[in-house]
């Protein structure tokens, strides 16, 4: 499965990339973004239709393969993520071609996205088998680490939905740099493909590791095509959906720390934003960093963009490590 979404994210990249050219979705760099970024306009953007097209693919491989079988769950993660790309795809071309403006204001799309995660987490919760449901609404005793245990109920929903919802703009806002945020993905959920045997759905990750690997070969420095808020969203989705699908059949702290170890990079931007944004308001207008998300603050350190990147691979493989580490505890 892995090979094949590689394949044909990397079979189907030329085409897509001229088919979005002629369409003219073409990337916009905004004010505050360092002057590196200038020579960057204009490049065709939302790449993310090359890795959607590698999953689903693979997804399709699979199920003639297999006759469907443990598919389920996977097609309920995969068509969760396939909403947030649609949010995606208007703010990165739908309301630029309908009313001329640079996209979704943030409330906006804060609220399609709470939505979306709303609808999301709720089918989720439905595929799941139902004994293990019926489990997961008695009180744990305690998790693998001694620690106190989650007791899974309705009162959860909401932390569920905040959840993917956190994990969709925080890949979002590291999606900065050429190859940043698909090798920092396929580095993340490289720990989850060890999952395939223990969770159904986890079929899910070896096939989006290749649909990134795939997709890099177009965006690595200096790169042809990005995924925009289309791909962004999809991943953050993917993995926040995957993730809370393991933490609803073993829900403890010590899953919840692992994999948000495994997020660490992407955690780490998202936070760095809230920090900046926190202390102009706070301190009259003082800054933190020199600018967010964080991997901004290096460029302007003078750091090269290729440099950046593989540190911030480097950085995204301890982490996974780290996270594989403690999930065995």
């Amino acid at each position: 499965m892995f090979l094949i979404a590689a394949l044909t994210a990397l079979v189907l990249g030329k085409p897509v990339i001229g088919w979005l050219a002629r369409i003219r979705a073409r990337q916009t760099i905004y004010a505050y973004a360092p002057e590196t970024h200038r020579p960057k306009e204009g490049t065709p953007t939302m790449g993310g239709f090359l890795i959607i097209l590698g999953v689903l693919v693979a997804m399709l491989a699979w199920g003639v393969a297999h006759r469907g079988e443990n598919l389920v769950l996977a097609l309920v993660i995969f068509a969760g993520a396939l909403w947030f790309a649609a949010i995606g795809l208007l703010d990165d071309y739908g309301i630029r071609q309908l009313t001329g403006q640079r996209g979704l204001e943030w409330k906006a799309k804060l609220g399609l996205q709470l939505v979306a995660a709303a609808v999301s987490v709720y089918i989720l919760w439905q595929a799941i088998p139902a004994p293990t449901r019926e489990m997961l609404t008695q009180p744990f005793a305690s998790d693998r680490m001694g620690l106190l245990a989650l007791e899974f109920g309705w009162g959860y929903y909401l932390l569920a939905v905040l959840w993917v919802v956190g994990w969709v703009n925080a890949f979002n806002l590291t999606d900065g740099l050429d190859g940043l945020a698909a090798g920092l993905t396929a580095i993340a959920f490289l720990p989850l493909c060890l999952e395939v045997e223990r969770f159904t759905g986890a079929e899910y990750a070896p096939m989006l590791v290749g649909a990134c690997v795939g997709y890099l070969w177009w965006n690595v420095y200096p790169a042809r095509v990005f995924m925009g808020d289309t791909g962004s969203m999809f991943l953050g989705a993917s993995f926040g959906l995957l993730t809370l699908r393991m933490l609803l059949s073993s829900p403890s702290w010590t899953w919840i720390a692992s994999h948000a170890l495994i997020g660490g990079v992407f955690a780490v931007e998202i936070l760095s934003v809230v920090i900046q944004l926190s202390s102009v308001k706070l301190r009259g207008g003082k800054r933190v960093f020199k600018a967010t998300p964080i991997h901004h603050h290096f460029e302007l350190l003078g750091w090269s963009e290729p440099t950046i990147v593989m540190r911030f691979w480097l950085v995204g493989a301890l982490c996974a490590g780290g996270g594989l580490l403690v999930s065995r505890l």
